[in-house]
């Protein structure tokens, strides 16, 4: 899972550094403006690689609301961070009340107590996701001559694709494999 992590609170954000910690420790691979470049632009983290966007701030600034609107139009989750007593922008407000967008928009105010939790359920919606049980991303293996036969055969044998199959087996293996279907069950907890 790639989240794109935009935070315009530049200077001693503890609470940045924290989320960013989170998603990490979750095993979420993370890019952010708050990158040792230090430009605060996207530069080649193109938000279409990446499966959600998580805002932290008091405020949305332009930056913000644009990358926010980016991600809404891909159709993918954002979740919106503000600090206990922030204000909601109204645009945000806006966004809550289309009944398309409201539910792929989170606006959650956090205190230093629950925000791990806060971070956590948003990557339990994020993993329940339709959109990651589709088939788009490309992985080469390369096998040998003795495995390239016994899937040609079995696949004409089976009257389906080799990739079909493959991808089959593999999700039978998964449903199968008790520890990973408790890790996956777990792996948001805190």
């Amino acid at each position: 899972m790639k989240i794109y992590f935009y935070s315009n609170q530049y200077l001693n954000n503890q609470d940045a550094k924290d989320i960013n910690l989170y998603l990490k420790k979750a095993g979420v691979d993370v890019v952010s403006n708050l990158s040792a470049s230090g430009n605060g632009g996207t530069g080649d983290k193109s938000l279409d690689k990446v499966d959600a966007f998580v805002f932290q701030g008091d405020k949305l600034d332009t930056k913000a609301s644009y990358l926010i609107a980016l991600i809404l139009a891909q159709n993918k989750e954002v979740l919106c961070l503000l600090p206990v007593g922030s204000k909601t922008d109204a645009s945000l407000k806006d966004l809550e009340t289309d009944s398309k967008l409201a539910k792929k928009i989170h606006i959650e105010t956090y205190d230093k107590n629950i925000l791990k939790g806060k971070v956590l359920e948003f990557l339990k919606i994020i993993d329940n996701d339709s959109i990651r049980n589709l088939f788009n991303i490309k992985y080469t293996l390369r096998i040998s001559s003795k495995i390239a036969d016994y899937l040609n055969w079995k696949a004409d044998q089976e009257n389906i694709k080799k990739a079909d199959w493959i991808r089959d087996q593999i999700q039978n293996i998964m449903q199968d494999d008790d520890a990973y279907q408790e890790f996956s069950k777990n792996k948001f907890n805190s």
